[in-house]
């Protein structure tokens, strides 16, 4: 198989999340995530998070976003996604307290992304099929964020493309821009970055590679440092 025949192979986040498969996955990730929320809070703080978090959304759904659309992401309903998803966060830190916030945001994406995400992305047997695992992993992933760039979601400088390592620098990203407009860029973090620290690692242990990220724009660092490596190609 060629990596270009891997599903979705030169699409990005805001192109597959379009998708029927990934709606349908969303939905159920959204009812594991009330459940989680419902045991965390009980049911009267669950409503009520629930309720000011629409009303967080209303007001900032009507926010002028040119510094975004500027970039090239003009579809407004992602961009709803996105403030919808920071919105939750921010009042649940104004509830319980960012530490606990964040370690309930963390616990609702240990229990869905991977059924969100793996809609979207090749197998490990996918990449396999391939030849050269890593190989096809770093391609794969190379071809994904230029696609993310192409809609605006990231701009990205590529720091290193070698047969043992592919490194990239995020200087901007959307779900940043969008946390900073809500007053915090580390909302971002536990909604969105720490997601790459639950989906990457699993792929790249298969063949004993390794996922490291010195900093993310969230934390203060001047860019999310991205790097994949391999001691061989296999």
């Amino acid at each position: 198989m060629r990596v270009e025949d891997l599903k979705n192979y030169g699409r990005g986040l805001l192109e597959n999340s379009q998708g029927p498969e990934y709606r349908k996955a969303g939905g159920l990730a959204g009812k594991i995530m009330r459940d989680l929320l419902i045991e965390e809070l009980g049911n009267r703080l669950t409503q009520q998070l629930l309720d000011r978090t629409v009303q967080e959304f209303e007001l900032m759904k009507e926010r002028d976003w040119a510094a975004a659309r500027s970039r090239g992401l003009r579809d407004q309903s992602f961009i709803e996604s996105i403030i919808r998803r920071i919105a939750m966060m921010k009042v649940l830190a104004d509830m319980v307290g960012m530490e606990r916030a964040t370690a309930i945001q963390r616990a609702i994406l240990d229990r869905t992304l991977y059924r969100s995400m793996s809609v979207m992305w090749p197998s490990i047997e996918d990449y396999e099929a391939c030849g050269d695992f890593f190989h096809a992993f770093k391609e794969y992933t190379r071809a994904s964020m230029i696609a993310n760039v192409r809609a605006g979601l990231h701009q990205i400088e590529f720091v290193e493309d070698s047969p043992s390592a592919l490194a990239f620098d995020v200087k901007y990203c959307v779900w940043h821009e969008v946390a900073r407009a809500f007053g915090d860029p580390r909302l971002c973090y536990p909604t969105t970055c720490y997601g790459d620290e639950l989906t990457i690692p699993p792929v790249l242990n298969h063949v004993g590679g390794r996922f490291r990220r010195a900093g993310t724009l969230a934390e203060g660092a001047p860019v999310c440092d991205f790097r994949f490596e391999i001691d061989h190609t296999v």
